[in-house]
């Protein structure tokens, strides 16, 4: 499924970019990806993904109502076995420097542990952190910072 939706982040990034001044409903969407290869079944699954990133920015699911601000975040054994030690440093770091809320943390780590797989790797983590981050109403966040992100050098340090 993360396939898909980076394929699809990337193809609805550029044609954001190409300045394409009609917007991609559904239907024309699905038949993009469709012609890329994809399955339908897995076209679904990703959108009904980023559905339920839209459904938890609007605030029609509240599940992060209690998180305050100086809480510790404890990781269930199933979150650890999914974000190793580098994903979760990564969004330590993310709340650390003021790019991410604990609410924000939380939505993420929820979409993480929806995507199947048994782990998630680190560049992988990244584009949900990206795609989480653009669909969010509390703030606006620079597509060039977001870009920084996915496109970080472990060995470099984020400007």
């Amino acid at each position: 499924m993360l396939d898909v939706l980076t394929y699809m982040f990337d193809y609805l990034f550029e044609e954001a970019e190409q300045n394409n001044a009609h917007e991609i409903n559904d239907s024309e969407l699905k038949a993009h990806l469709s012609d890329a290869g994809f399955d339908v079944a897995g076209i679904d699954k990703a959108l009904s993904w980023l559905e339920n990133i839209a459904t938890l920015q609007d605030g029609k699911i509240k599940p992060f109502d209690l998180i305050h601000q100086t809480s510790m975040r404890i990781y269930t054994d199933a979150e650890q076995s999914k974000l190793d030690a580098k994903a979760r440093g990564f969004l330590l770091f993310m709340e650390n420097v003021g790019q991410l809320d604990a609410n924000q943390r939380e939505m993420i780590i929820e979409q993480v542990m929806s995507l199947g797989d048994t782990g998630i790797e680190l560049e992988d983590l990244k584009w949900v952190v990206m795609m989480v981050l653009g669909n969010s109403v509390d703030g606006e966040i620079s597509a060039q910072w977001l870009e920084s992100i996915v496109f970080l050098d472990e060995n470099r340090t984020l400007q």
